[in-house]
């Protein structure tokens, strides 16, 4: 039987409801608990979650005698507009002056209006929602509402939200999304690590006409849990398909193969009987020295410092020509710092399989490439310009930041990169066309053609030993034997590139059962971890090396 994907929170019956009705009512038997003439409700929100819509059924469930948006005591959006710069919905840059707290979007004489008017009340609901709710009074019960990255990336993209404090769906999904990335994750990440120690309780609302609610202490209960057992992240998944017994349907539908994405993937909780999602970055808050390692921790802060994502190229003839940014140019163009490495690991790979990389041999150092993003040279002149590096089944090629390179043709490459994806500069792509998601403010833009150092231009075979440098370390686990894997005190992943299941021991006897494609993170805390696999099985052990940045 395939291995639940949940986390089991046991002597948890009662700590969550499903739906409005529940949810409302399990509100009003806390708020008669409590004996209060007057209570204060907070529901602090996530950006970008439906506030208007999550209110209206909390006010029908509650009847609350008096309600407050928080959105109501902004300033104007003209002036948040100003304050923020009109240069940086054209061209977003983490350096300009951009508000680090959600207090300063608040009106100071709206504000100081409406907690002088809820102090004068003497009895009754008080309800406070939105953004920043925690900050117009002192609650005696808070609610955090959360949404995970990945819904609010579609959410973006179908102009459902705007930013906090504006509304800006004039602007192309691009730079909303990058508004996103610079301003309101970053203050209501802050904010989240603020609150979710303390919080009474969280609201799930991924799916707005099915919201969960769960006791803080159950979950924080469940991140604990979390802690002491491999994870299996995702960036949805559809609870609907198990049941008490197991999983219904086939192995692989569940969640995202070949995939790891620390800001946009969610974990699944059983608690009570509703499972609910929530963001793996909520047990990096809560956690982070303990999931991560404390060398991991200090070296890369409150994040997992890599990704995964999957290129199935096998029937591909046209390359795909991308690259990301040297640290130079991330400064220059985004004003922000970041060191990127790619690497690229063959699950499979046909006879011709190629990747394109760097200048040809004998290029001169000096010489550029325009990059006019009107004019993009063709996928065939890419393929004179660039060298054509062999595919093998098991190889590794490491690439790194500012080289011209493709994502191979004739083969399935797990790409494991070491910055945010979100800056990668796509030149030619089957799924985006020729621009980049946040393309560099320059064009025609001048690379050049560097030839690849020899530690790279050389793919190499994981079969006869491990790839590492002052970034990662990366093992092949073979099949056919019980390997023993020490722990290390730091955060790793393993994938399943061959095969189709294996088994992990840890613990106390505890088994997890891994299934082909599936990224599965070992936290920090876990020591001693037996890998076990039938012959033919291959996966691929990927380790962080402290210490870089």
């Amino acid at each position: 039987m395939q291995q639940p994907p949940y986390i089991e929170v046991p002597d948890s019956e009662g700590a969550c409801w499903g739906g409005w009705p529940a949810i409302g009512h399990a509100l009003q038997q806390h708020l008669q608990r409590m004996g209060k003439v007057k209570t204060i409700l907070a529901v602090e929100c996530y950006p970008g979650t439906y506030a208007n819509i999550d209110m209206g059924f909390l006010k029908s469930a509650l009847s609350p005698n008096v309600v407050c948006r928080a959105e109501d005591l902004f300033l104007e959006e003209n002036d948040i507009r100003q304050r923020i710069g009109a240069a940086f919905a054209k061209s977003p840059r983490a350096d300009a002056n951009l508000p680090t707290t959600v207090a300063s979007y608040f009106d100071p004489q709206k504000l100081s209006s409406i907690q002088e008017t809820i102090a004068a009340i003497e009895t009754g609901v008080i309800l406070v929602h939105g953004v920043g709710a925690h900050l117009v009074a002192t609650p005696d019960v808070l609610v955090y509402s959360d949404v995970s990255r990945y819904e609010l990336i579609q959410r973006l993209r179908r102009k459902d939200i705007t930013n906090i404090g504006v509304d800006n769906r004039e602007l192309s999904h691009p730079l909303q999304y990058a508004w996103s990335y610079f301003i309101d994750w970053p203050l209501g990440d802050h904010i989240k690590q603020e609150l979710l120690p303390n919080c009474d309780y969280v609201l799930e609302t991924n799916n707005w006409q099915r919201p969960k609610m769960v006791e803080g202490d159950a979950l924080r209960r469940g991140f604990e849990l979390a802690l002491q057992q491999p994870l299996s992240p995702s960036p949805f998944f559809d609870p609907e398909l198990w049941d008490g017994q197991g999983n219904r349907n086939n192995p692989g539908e569940l969640s995202v193969n070949f995939h790891l994405r620390m800001e946009e993937d969610n974990l699944l909780f059983k608690i009570c009987d509703q499972l609910l999602e929530t963001p793996v970055v909520n047990l990096l808050f809560c956690h982070s020295s303990r999931l991560l390692g404390p060398e991991i921790r200090d070296t890369y802060g409150d994040r997992l410092p890599f990704y995964i994502q999957f290129f199935d190229h096998l029937q591909q003839q046209l390359h795909d020509i991308n690259y990301y940014p040297t640290p130079a140019a991330m400064v220059e163009h985004f004003g922000k710092t970041a060191r990127h490495q790619d690497y690229y690991y063959a699950v499979k790979a046909r006879k011709n399989a190629t990747l394109l990389a760097g200048g040809q041999a004998g290029t001169a150092q000096e010489q550029t490439v325009a990059l006019n993003l009107q004019e993009m040279p063709s996928e065939k002149r890419w393929s004179t310009l660039l060298q054509a590096l062999p595919v093998k089944q098991g190889a590794v090629v490491a690439i790194p930041s500012g080289m011209l390179h493709s994502t191979g043709t004739g083969c399935q490459l797990l790409n494991i990169g070491i910055a945010t994806p979100f800056f990668r500069q796509q030149l030619i792509s089957k799924k985006t066309g020729q621009q980049p998601h946040l393309s560099i403010p320059a064009a025609p833009a001048a690379l050049p053609l560097q030839s690849l150092p020899p530690q790279s231009g050389l793919t190499q075979s994981l079969d006869a030993e491990p790839y590492e440098d002052h970034f990662l370390r990366l093992h092949q686990l073979p099949g056919g034997t019980q390997l023993t894997l020490p722990g290390t005190g730091k955060v790793r992943a393993i994938c399943i590139a061959e095969g189709q299941t294996a088994q992990l021991n840890y613990g106390q006897g505890q088994t997890y059962q891994l299934q082909f494609g599936q990224v599965v993170l070992l936290p920090a805390m876990l020591e001693q971890i037996t890998w076990n696999a039938t012959k033919g099985t291959q996966a691929v052990l990927i380790e962080i090396r402290p210490g870089q940045t």
